[in-house]
């Protein structure tokens, strides 16, 4: 049996990514600091993607590989190596980015340092298919009041001009991760779990690029309809909600009464919430004309074309 117990984990899941997963997986194994343990949790892959993870199990005694007997959806991938992970920090990576040799080192000092930091990241380097440089990126997500709430509004005012979430793939303190929701089963639910950590602790953006995050046609942001990201993360999800505002804010509000924080907390935290919905009132807006002009095709023919007609 297996006794290693590392420091870091690190969880890859993955779904046919044959064509960048090597360099993927030789820019982990080749970090400074080497006390960690991988993760490849692979989706019922359909070409070499369970050829090459096994080449360097045998390569490397950290590696370790888990392969689903049908693919459960990306939601389910993501979570199932934050459950099989042993160490006390913990990062999600992707098949097709890479990171730079001190990315490791570099994010585990602060978290070493001071206890009250949940997540640590670097700058971006967005690159394309080709690995050739696109722009940088910083995610403006340098969360460090002492107020839980504070951190909260912050957070959501972050997106006023901001919407990636590179963070995510930052260094996580894996007892705070496990108290959140992780990656839920809509989309954009990686917001969610980094309003979460927000909630739970002080976030640390250090001013190296590190992280090199491909922008490819075959990703999921640019390969999927929005109609069909609700499927990629959970398959049983056969209609997608097209109502992405409404859901994000409904779970704001869902995360500050789920974990457990002071009443008051809660309620500072709403003003936040408040907030960020009268930012995106135009599309919430939108989505309510949506969903009224969805519900209404179920009301006899005759109230249908009236409606029809005062809308249009």
């Amino acid at each position: 049996m297996n006794t290693f117990a590392p420091l870091v984990s690190i969880g890859l899941p993955v779904f046919n990514g044959e064509a960048y997963l090597e360099q993927a997986l030789e820019s982990i194994l080749t970090q400074t600091w080497g006390d960690f343990e991988l993760i490849i949790s692979d989706n019922a892959s359909t070409d070499r993607t369970e050829e090459i993870s096994r080449v360097y199990v045998q390569r490397d005694p950290r590696v370790r590989y888990v392969r689903n007997t049908e693919n459960r959806g990306a939601a389910f991938n993501y979570n199932q190596t934050v459950a099989s992970a042993r160490g006390q920090f913990f990062k999600w990576a992707a098949a097709d980015d890479w990171l730079a040799p001190t990315f490791l080192e570099t994010c585990l000092a602060p978290l070493q340092s001071d206890h009250s930091i949940v997540l640590v990241y670097p700058h971006t380097q967005i690159v394309d298919e080709n690995g050739q440089p696109l722009s940088l990126y910083e995610d403006e997500l340098n969360l460090t009041e002492s107020e839980p709430a504070e951190r909260f509004c912050h957070f959501l005012d972050r997106f006023r001009r901001k919407d990636k979430c590179n963070a995510v793939f930052g260094l996580i303190r894996l007892e705070q991760l496990r108290k959140t929701r992780l990656i839920d089963r809509f989309t954009s639910s990686d917001i969610t779990l980094l309003g979460e950590l927000a909630l739970l602790g002080k976030m640390v953006e250090v001013p190296q690029t590190l992280f090199y995050r491909r922008d490819h046609p075959g990703s999921s942001v640019r390969a999927l309809k929005p109609s069909e990201r609700a499927s990629w993360f959970d398959p049983t999800l056969r209609k997608s909600r097209r109502y992405v505002h409404w859901r994000l804010w409904g779970e704001f509000i869902h995360s500050l009464w789920r974990l457990p924080l002071p009443l008051a907390v809660r309620l500072r935290g709403m003003r936040g919430v408040i907030q960020w919905g009268i930012w995106r009132h135009k599309l919430l807006a939108l989505e309510a004309r949506s969903w009224m002009w969805d519900n209404a095709r179920a009301l006899p023919s005759p109230v249908f074309v009236f409606l029809r007609r005062i809308w249009r």
